[in-house]
């Protein structure tokens, strides 16, 4: 299946996020995107960390259904699976999107994840 035109412009961010096995299901295509942003945040910017996660933001509030399925299961599950692995997803959660964010909780919510504080919804 063809990646949607918003994939490119992901990769496009950064050389740090490089995906080298491309010929996955979008699904996994995305949460592999996941895990290489979050083990090369720290190596981002802070631009290039607000351009991928407004991208993807702007997928989930204006995406196709199917669109929103692939960030929401693919790269935010990625995410939350990386915070329980020792990311530090603080970092990087003020720039999450209102959508992003409500997806998170609504995550630790339905998986029996308490979550902390300081990711109430602004």
């Amino acid at each position: 299946m063809a990646m949607p035109p918003w994939w490119h412009d992901l990769l496009a961010v950064s050389d740090r996020l490089v995906i080298v096995d491309d010929d996955l299901p979008p699904t996994f295509l995305l949460a592999k995107f996941g895990e290489v942003f979050t083990a090369h945040s720290s190596e981002l910017t802070c631009e290039q960390r607000r351009r991928v996660l407004s991208l993807l933001e702007q997928v989930l509030a204006d995406g196709t259904e199917k669109d929103q399925a692939l960030v929401a299961t693919g790269f935010l599950e990625a995410l939350l699976n990386a915070w329980d692995e020792g990311f530090e997803l603080r970092t990087v959660w003020d720039d999450l999107g209102p959508e992003s964010r409500a997806h998170c909780l609504a995550w630790n919510k339905f998986a029996g994840v308490d979550s902390p504080d300081w990711m109430g919804l602004r």
